[in-house]
């Protein structure tokens, strides 16, 4: 009964992380139906086989009733390739037959029977279930949104254990109970282990090496599109003087129309000066030029997509911080904030609030928005699965290390909060 109870836990386990690395979703109710239909007939045949032949004949061709039909399962709902789909397959195997190894050795060691040997699988699955969602998660996502190449020559590693381990007791623990086997395992399992580590590391140097390239691309782009704002901005001021200039001129011909009595052509000459003048101004946030133009673009840009803007900014001209440095800052928050209240389906709850004081030759810097969606952290560190997406908070810590200063992130009551002292 206990295996029975074991198998079904390991198969469980097994299918809830794969769905939560392969980041599987169906959206199509149609498509749910299908999915909801294959699986229950997939249940139905091994149940039937279960029954008929028992249990030891149905491990026996565990890899045909069980393996091969998730593989199409999640080939279904997951967006990935059929290989990336194998590999996570494959390691999801390794792991589900590692805690019966390793419940093996525990009750081989101390002459316990097998019965405990399943009662140290049921205790592993629910911390291993949460140590994977929080440590192996967002690099296995990255990498595999990120990189198409070399997953094949992964895969020949937990091909290798799978077919190794299958032939010591086609997934049979009484097959396995035998000493001799019992170390074979070990020594595979070690191999093993000791072979994902050193995949699991590839993996973060290639997703650190990415994340600063993306970093670098970003902040390229950044300050291309900073310098096309100045131009634009600057020209915006020079028509300003011109307008300020000409302005003796504008009124002699308003007063040219009153005398007139043309009071129709004076107001439509009024409006379309106004309108000029006010296409023309610059909103002043803080005394520093640089900054002020980099914060005149995103709060545009977040008024734009109908999200209700607080300011409360006091930054001098001069800083200790660089004007670029500051940019960074600024620009990289506000535009997560943005992004952020954008995925809000209700106008009326976007808010973004800007404050920067500077006290003690201290400068503070909160940025916060409101956000209707799950925010992940990995080592306080917010992160994301997307593509191109997380690597703004990267580049403001990157900056406020620079310094030596402070920084957080953190949520409360549905805000997202930017805390940065410097």
């Amino acid at each position: 009964m206990m295996d029975y109870v074991r198998s079904v836990l390991s198969f469980i386990f097994a299918i809830s992380v794969m769905h939560m690395l392969l980041d599987c979703e169906i959206k199509c109710k149609k498509n749910r139906y299908f999915f909801g239909l294959y699986v229950t007939v997939v249940v139905i045949c091994d149940g039937f086989l279960l029954h008929h032949f028992g249990y030891a004949a149905f491990m026996r061709f565990y890899p045909f009733t069980v393996h091969v039909p998730v593989f199409f399962a999640f080939m279904y709902v997951s967006k990935f390739k059929p290989i990336k789909v194998f590999f996570v397959l494959l390691t999801l195997i390794v792991i589900s037959t590692s805690f019966s190894m390793v419940g093996l050795v525990i009750s081989y060691s101390f002459g316990f029977g097998k019965e405990v040997a399943n009662i140290i699988c049921y205790v592993m699955y629910l911390p291993v279930y949460f140590m994977i969602y929080k440590h192996i998660r967002p690099t296995f996502l990255y990498m595999l949104r990120n990189t198409d190449k070399g997953w094949l020559g992964f895969s020949i590693i937990p091909i290798s254990y799978s077919v190794l381990i299958y032939s010591i007791g086609m997934y049979n623990i009484d097959a396995v109970i035998e000493s001799i086997n019992v170390k074979y395992g070990v020594l595979l399992f070690i191999l093993v282990f000791s072979a994902y580590f050193l995949i699991m590391r590839f993996f973060k140097q290639t997703r650190e090496q990415l994340t600063l390239q993306n970093e670098q691309n970003l902040l390229q782009t950044q300050v291309a599109a900073a310098q096309a704002h100045f131009e634009e901005l600057e020209e915006s001021q020079e028509k300003t003087m011109l307008y300020r200039h000409d302005m003796r001129h504008h009124l002699n011909l308003i007063n040219s129309y009153l005398e007139d009595n043309n009071k129709e052509a004076a107001q439509k000459y009024i409006t379309e000066v106004e309108k000029t003048i006010g296409e023309a101004a610059v909103e002043k946030y803080c005394s520093n030029y640089t900054v002020n133009l980099i914060l005149s673009s995103y709060i545009a840009k977040a008024k734009n997509e109908q999200i209700t803007v607080k300011t409360q900014i006091n930054l001098p001209e001069k800083n200790a911080v660089s004007d670029m440095d500051l940019c960074v800052i600024f620009a990289n928050a506000i535009e997560n904030a943005i992004n952020a209240c954008k995925g809000m389906n209700s106008e009326n709850e976007r808010t973004l609030n800007i404050v920067s004081k500077l006290n003690n030759n201290k400068l503070f810097i909160q940025i916060s928005n409101s956000y209707d969606s799950t925010v992940l952290f990995v080592d306080d560190m917010p992160v994301s699965t997307e593509e191109n997406h997380g690597l703004g908070t990267k580049s403001i810590a990157a900056v406020v290390q620079k310094y030596g200063g402070l920084y957080s992130f953190s949520t409360v009551d549905r805000v997202f909060k930017v805390n940065i002292i410097l």
